[in-house]
Order: C-alpha cells, then sequence, then structure tokens
C-alpha cells in the first residue's frame, strides 16, 4: 500500500551513533537529529544501486517519507504504545528468532545431522502468504512488502479467512484459481496450502519457522529471498513412509469438457473396480496419465513430501495393493493403489547425504557449546571454581525437597566468574539454586553444585554474547530496529488510519457522499448468456429462447423450455446454464462480441462451445452505491485519512531541515 511507504525502513536511525555538529546535522526531527553521515548512510542502505549517484529528486522524496515516519513513531511512543506488555513479548519473540542463527558457529555438527534427521521423522503441512520482493527492488518495495504482511497478519488474527486471503494477496501462483491454457477449465487454486513436507523441502527458515510452530499457530512475516511469508501450521505427524510405489488411475480435468464429466468417468472407473475387472485394464480404460497408463499406472517411487497432500493422505488409510475410493485435487479425481511403502532409514544409513546437505544449507552452524567457548575467549571469562567450595557447605539435602534456603550469615561475596564488566558471586549462585530448587532424587552435593553452575554460567555468557549482538552485528541491529519501530508504526496507523476506516461508517459515507462523481459505472449492457456443453441443435435452442423472450419468460424459466425441448431430466447444468449481469466492454467477451445489440444475438461459438446472448438493454453511466463502491471508496478514505493525520502531526511536532547540507549531499 502506498499509505504504508515509509514505515519501517527509516528505523534504520538507531543503527550507529555518530559524533555530531550543528553543522553535520540533516534533519531535527521531534527533538532527534540526523547527521548527514548518517542519513546517506541510511538512504544508500535501502537502495538497491548503492553505487548510482544521489538523485535530489530522489533524496527529497525520502526524506519527506523519512520525516513522516518519525512524527509517527513519535506520536507512538507518546501514546506509550511502546510500554505495552503484548508489543515487548511481540518484540521479544521476534528478536528471539532473529538471533538463534547468530548463536551458533558454521560448522558442520552432529547436532544438527540429529536436528535433520528428528525432522525428516515427522511430517508438517503448513499454509503460507507470500508478499513478493522483486529482484530490483527500491527501498520502498521492501518497506511496502513488509507492511502488506504485517496488515495482513492483523486481518488474519481479527478472525478473517486465512485461505481467502492467501488467494486474494500471496504472490505465490499456486494460491490462486488458474485457467488451464490448454482448456477453459479452472485448476483450483491451494489458497496457500502447502501440503507435508518435511527437513530440506523448504528454506531453512521456513523450515524452522514451521517446525517451532503448533498447529493452527501463525507465524511473523519471515523473510526469504523472494519476500516475505505469513505461515500457518495446519499439521504435524510421524512420517508414514520415506518413499512409496503406488500405480493410479488419474482423470485429468484439463482432457475433458468439464469438471463433471471427469467426475463421471472416475465413478465408472471405480465401478468397473468393484466388478472386479483389473487394476490394469481400467488404468488403460480410463486413465489420463499417458505415462503411466503403459506401465500399468505405476509411477516412480515417491517421496512422502513429493506428492499432493491428498494423496498422502489416502495411501496412509488404504492397505497395500488395495485401491482407495475416487478423490478429487486441484488436477483431477484419481483412485490409488498402494504397492510398497518404505521406511524412514536410520540415521547412520542417511549421514552421507544428511552432512552433504547440511554443508550447501543455512544451518551449518556450530552448536551453542561451541559458540560458547568461543565467548568466554572473545569476552575475557575468567573463573575460579575453588571458589564454588563456600557455596558447596552451606547447601544441604533439603534442596532436594525444595525446602532449602540461603543461611542469612552467608555473606558470598566473592566471584566466581566474570565476563566482560559483569561479576557473578557466591551468592548470586546461592540464591539461583534457592530459586530454581525442585522435588527430585537426591544426589551429592558437590556434583549438584556444580552441574546447576555449569548451566548457569554457560547460559550467563550466552546471555552476554546475546546483549552483544547488535553491537557486534549492525545489519541484526537493523533488522530488529525495523521490526521494533515497524509494530509500532503499525500499531499507531491502524489505530489512526485502517480500523478507523473500517468502523467509521458516518465518516466514510460522508467522504462518499462528497467525492461519489469518483465513482461512477461507465457505459454498460445488461445481458444475459446461455451456455451450452453439449452438442445439441443450437439453431432450435434460439428459437427456444426467442420464444421465451416473447412470452417474457424469466432466465430460469428459458432454461427450464430448454431441458423440455431437448428432453433432459436431470443435471441441466451439464447440457446448459445461464449468467446475467452488467457487463462494462471488456469484462465478458462473448457479450461485446454481440457489439451490445439489443435482442438475442446469433449463437457465438468458442472453444467448441455454443452461446447465446440477450442483450436486455444499454445502461448510460450512472452514479455507484456506497455498496457498490465500498473496496475502493474505503481504500480512497483511508488515503484520506493518511492526509489529514500527517498534517496534524506536521502541526504538532517540530521538524527542520537544513537545506545546506541537504544539497550538499547531491553536490
Amino acid at each position: 500500500m502506498k499509505k504504508l511507504i515509509g514505515l519501517l525502513l527509516f528505523s534504520f536511525i538507531t543503527l550507529i551513533t555518530y559524533a555530531q555538529t550543528d553543522n553535520d546535522i540533516v534533519v531535527e526531527v521531534a527533538g532527534e537529529k540526523i547527521s548527514k553521515k548518517e542519513f546517506v548512510e541510511m538512504y544508500q542502505r535501502n537502495n538497491p544501486n548503492p553505487e548510482k549517484k544521489i538523485i535530489k529528486k530522489d533524496l527529497d522524496e525520502y526524506l519527506d517519507l523519512f520525516i513522516n515516519f518519525k512524527l509517527k513513531l513519535a506520536e507512538a511512543k507518546k501514546l506509550g504504545l511502546d510500554t505495552l506488555t503484548e508489543y515487548k513479548n511481540e518484540v521479544n519473540s521476534y528478536r528471539k528468532q532473529l538471533v538463534e542463527p547468530y548463536l551458533n558457529d558454521k560448522t558442520v555438527t552432529e547436532s544438527l545431522v540429529q536436528e535433520a534427521y528428528d525432522r525428516s521423522k515427522e511430517i508438517v503441512r503448513a499454509s503460507h502468504i507470500l508478499i513478493l520482493i522483486p529482484a530490483n527492488a527500491t527501498p520502498k518495495d521492501t518497506l511496502e512488502a513488509y507492511n502488506k504482511a504485517l496488515s495482513i497478519r492483523n486481518r488474519i488474527l481479527k478472525g478473517e479467512n486465512f485461505g481467502e486471503l492467501a488467494a486474494t494477496y500471496s504472490d505465490d501462483p499456486s494460491a490462486k484459481d488458474q485457467t488451464r491454457p490448454e482448456s477453459s477449465n479452472v485448476v483450483k487454486g491451494n489458497r496457500g496450502d502447502l501440503g507435508y513436507f518435511s527437513a530440506f523441502n523448504m528454506i531453512y527458515p521456513f523450515e524452522t519457522a514451521c517446525y517451532n510452530l503448533k498447529i493452527n499457530e501463525l507465524s511473523m512475516p519471515v523473510r526469504s529471498q523472494r519476500g516475505y511469508h505469513i505461515i500457518k501450521l495446519t499439521d504435524r505427524k510421524p512420517t508414514p513412509f520415506s518413499t512409496c510405489n503406488i500405480a493410479h488411475i488419474w482423470v485429468n480435468f484439463d482432457n475433458h469438457a468439464s469438471k463433471e464429466e471427469a467426475k463421471q468417468l472416475i465413478e465408472n472407473a471405480y465401478s468397473d473396480l468393484q466388478n472386479n475387472i483389473s487394476f490394469d485394464s481400467v488404468v488403460s480404460k480410463y486413465s489420463d496419465d499417458r505415462y503411466s497408463s503403459k506401465k500399468q499406472g505405476v509411477l516412480a517411487s515417491q517421496r512422502v513430501t513429493s506428492m499432493p497432500v491428498e494423496y498422502t493422505e489416502m495411501i496412509m488409510q488404504t492397505p497395500i495393493n488395495s485401491y482407495t475410493k475416487p478423490f478429487e485435487t486441484r488436477y483431477g479425481w484419481h483412485i490409488i493403489k498402494p504397492l510398497l511403502l518404505n521406511p524412514v532409514e536410520s540415521i547412520e544409513a542417511q549421514r552421507p547425504t544428511i552432512e552433504q546437505r547440511i554443508s550447501k544449507d543455512v544451518r551449518s552452524y556450530r552448536t551453542i557449546e561451541e559458540f560458547i567457548k568461543k565467548s568466554k575467549v572473545e569476552y575475557n571469562f575468567k573463573e575460579d571454581l575453588s571458589k564454588l567450595d563456600a557455596v558447596i557447605k552451606i547447601v544441604t539435602d533439603s534442596v532436594f525437597v525444595k525446602n532449602w534456603q540461603v543461611p542469612e550469615s552467608f555473606e558470598g561475596k566473592e566471584n566466581i566468574f566474570t565476563i566482560g564488566d559483569i561479576a557473578y558471586t557466591q551468592k548470586d549462585l546461592a540464591k539461583e539454586i534457592e530459586k530454581n530448587q525442585l522435588n527430585q532424587t537426591p544426589e551429592y552435593i558437590p556434583t549438584y553444585v556444580n552441574n546447576i553452575y555449569r548451566k548457569i554460567s554457560d547460559e550467563k555468557v550466552l546471555h552476554f554474547a546475546d546483549m552483544k549482538l547488535e553491537t557486534k552485528h549492525p545489519d541484526l541491529k537493523v533488522t530488529i530496529d525495523e521490526f521494533r519501530d515497524g509494530i509500532l508504526i503499525f500499531s499507531i496507523t491502524d489505530k489512526f488510519v485502517w480500523n478507523k476506516s473500517i468502523t467509521d461508517s458516518v465518516g466514510l459515507s460522508n467522504y462518499f457522499e462528497k467525492n461519489r462523481d469518483n465513482y461512477m459505472w461507465k457505459e454498460r449492457a445488461d445481458a444475459t448468456v446461455f451456455n451450452f456443453y453439449k452438442e445439441i441443435d443450437i439453431k432450435k435452442a434460439k428459437k427456444v429462447i426467442q420464444k421465451g423472450i416473447k412470452k417474457k419468460k424469466t432466465n430460469e424459466e428459458i432454461i427450464e423450455m430448454l431441458a423440455k425441448t431437448f428432453k433432459v431430466k436431470e443435471k441441466t447444468v451439464e447440457y446448459f446454464d445461464f449468467k446475467w449481469g452488467k457487463y462494462e466492454r471488456g469484462e465478458n467477451k462473448i457479450v461485446d462480441m454481440t457489439n451490445w445489440t439489443l435482442g438475442i444475438s446469433e449463437p457465438i461459438q468458442i472453444e467448441k462451445r455454443n452461446h447465446i446472448v440477450i442483450v436486455h438493454q444499454q445502461l448510460t453511466p450512472t452514479n455507484k452505491t456506497l455498496t457498490e463502491a465500498k473496496g475502493i471508496v474505503t481504500s480512497d478514505y483511508q488515503e484520506y485519512l493518511e492526509t489529514q493525520w500527517i498534517k496534524y502531526l506536521r502541526t504538532n511536532y517540530t521538524f527542520k531541515v537544513n537545506q545546506d547540507v541537504l544539497n550538499s549531499i547531491t553536490n
């Protein structure tokens, strides 16, 4: 959405803190000063062609959006949106996911092999909505994609249907219904459903996001090289088999005049099987798969994760060498016969393949233990294990029944370890033991204390290194700040623009009335199209329709007259139907072929199907009602609210541009 341009990318203002002088400041917004160096770095960082000479027009446009962004952010903080628990939890949750790769070193390890193997033993099913980011995306493109993903996620959380939003907004073509070029059949889109998959079937961030989700849980936007994904996990179960051999009968929608015809054929095939006709013979007679039909319907070995989800589910329900009932997929109707199911191989059998795939994958990080080891060296970790003795002496067996307390007399001032500028004392360890004691089987106290210390010290080292990640990795800081500020801007924009445009029915109505001449129907044809799907006497059909018109029959009554004339007693939709509407030019090619001539048309043949059109009247341009124009009016009203809001912010907050410094950027 254009209204969202400038949302997240400007959060880069916190990227690096520079020593600033007033002579170096490009802009000051709501009390925050931005230096020339900082501003140029932000601009270039979000420019797909950073080597390209900076053009003043582009810079001015960026500055204008930047000021709007900073004003919105200032307003969000003024309203305390950054102090809300929900906001903090969302930021922390996202950061936790984001820093995970930084807390591991790049190497092939047993833990990664085990992770991949464990995932291979479980299949997950997920749906996604992809918001594409073009290869040559501008900063605006990236920002708009991210904001669009956040907006869609918010709509899902508010109760809108995931599949419908995927069909409408996802840039994954498979989500939408598609008409096959070789036929007029419509292939139903998957509505974002990716079916079942396992380790290595998806890019690692996407895979990890899915395996970390609970069933029916919704992810935050997940970035991939294609764009941003909103993911919903819909199922997970043990992998039923690794590969399988099956035979199938496939009646392809594209090979038949209608879906009803395809369904009838598969029902005939199933009837033959029920009458003990061999599977091979039925394959030869009915299957549209020209490759497998020559091999008794047998397909090459299939992986569980490479088949349509309907295949996987039917195979799991069907005994070996038995056949399924007919079932439908987006590709047609099927009957399958499982021949052989191969179980998941052992980890040792798969190890060479797993290690090779890991080496080519972003998951090739070292384990967390190795990361901790390096962090201890990097941050000058020092420990004195002899200082544990004082803690060991005060811990008693009561700790194993959750009844131990640190003695009041215990001072515990000496350091057990230090890392950076942080010291961890004997008293700190004792308090940690008291806090986390459990009912458990008694242990040897020195071993117990040492184990707890080792766990806690590793956690503290990891936490210290975690706190340094943004300083050590500026790109990580940029991403986290982008998300943090983006959530704030999204929340406040929803409050003042998006949600208001939906709930403020009076404001929307008033806006429509003031601008109603912007929402006009063009010249339209009021027409009915009769469609014929079988070979019939089309001239005779036209006479029936003419007779119906003369007798002022309704379209439904004309269909009844056609059925009576051609002796169609049931399933008339397999023979003929009609569609009535009011069409602007270009909306219905069949109607357009009549040149909108009033009355009944001559038969029109398209792709071997006949059509007869009745043009009832030509409608002159007229105003749309609010109901008819609701979508575009709401969008325009949002633009209006955004504009008014920006005017308010620019009036109530201060901002100042140092034009000389700005001009020097392009000189």
